[in-house]
């Protein structure tokens, strides 16, 4: 028999219910959210992987049409050019590369994509070392570089500051990304880099 005039009350949650749940789900937040950090942290750097690699390739296209050298416009004698940087990537990028994007690291949190590059110039936007270096522009022209003489195990570009422990314009924390003269590319902890930006074994192909 059905029941008539009789009314039902729905029990809410209490105070104390309430408080437990947003517990539980901030714990959870807080449990999720470093997983998920270091998740977009490894995207970027598989990212910034395949940028040296395409860098690299370029490299080699470079240097098969430069009879063996790489990127190198710096004045005889002259072992560090501001204008022959300068001149040498602008002309790297238009004819090799012509992705400006590929130049940038997409964990470098100080600088923006490029959208052209128009120098060398790190501390410039739309430079072609925004977020990586180059072995080649640090050679008298003299000296090289050549592709062959680096046996294949120099390294031919590679993230700022990987070999940083610390500071801002490192791109990854605990080491950095580096293409080798072979065409491979991998992730260098910090320990393995000589310099804070110069990954072993640059200094053993270094004149």
């Amino acid at each position: 028999m059905p029941f008539s005039g009789a009314t039902f009350k729905r029990r809410g949650f209490t105070l104390v219910e309430l408080l437990i749940v947003v517990g539980i789900i901030a714990l959870l937040i807080g449990l999720l959210l470093p997983a998920l950090n270091k998740s977009r942290e490894q995207a970027k750097q598989t990212t910034c992987l395949a940028n040296l690699r395409s860098l690299g390739q370029s490299l080699f296209v470079y240097a098969n049409s430069n009879r063996d050298r790489l990127p190198n416009h710096n004045p005889p004698l002259d072992w560090v050019s501001y204008a022959g940087s300068n001149s040498a990537m602008i002309s790297f990028y238009k004819y090799y590369v012509k992705s400006p994007g590929v130049f940038w690291c997409p964990s470098d949190i100080n600088n923006t994509i490029p959208t052209d590059i128009t120098s060398a110039d790190q501390t410039f936007p739309n430079s072609a070392r925004v977020s990586y270096e180059f072995f080649s522009l640090w050679f008298a022209p003299e000296y090289g570089p050549l592709l062959t003489r680096l046996h294949g195990k120099a390294p031919l570009a590679w993230d700022v500051e990987g070999g940083a422990t610390t500071g801002p314009s490192r791109n990854h924390k605990g080491g950095g990304n580096v293409v080798f003269a072979d065409g491979h590319a991998e992730f260098w902890p910090y320990k393995m880099w000589q310099f804070s930006s110069w990954p072993y074994p640059a200094a053993t192909y270094y004149p």
